[in-house]
């Protein structure tokens, strides 16, 4: 069944824990950056092994950014 409502946040549920959890030791382990969001989607991966590669891949870098990037608007 395919589902077109909104999807749930990535960022409220259990398995975003265990994804920022293990980007920061990838990132203070001096990992490439890459490397560091591997780590965070197999975390994810690991919480719901029933779900897609892709699909996964993409909650799991919704969670780090959600968390990393913070948008900056100088005064003109």
């Amino acid at each position: 069944m395919v589902s077109h409502g909104r999807e749930a946040d990535p960022t409220i549920d259990p398995a975003a824990t265990d994804v920022l959890a293990a980007y920061e030791s990838a990132w203070e382990a001096r990992k490439s950056t890459a490397d560091c969001y591997r780590a965070g989607v197999w975390a994810w991966r690991q919480a719901h092994p029933d779900q897609k590669p892709a699909y996964a891949a993409q909650r799991a870098v919704a969670v780090i950014l959600a968390a990393k990037v913070s948008l900056r608007i100088d005064d003109v």
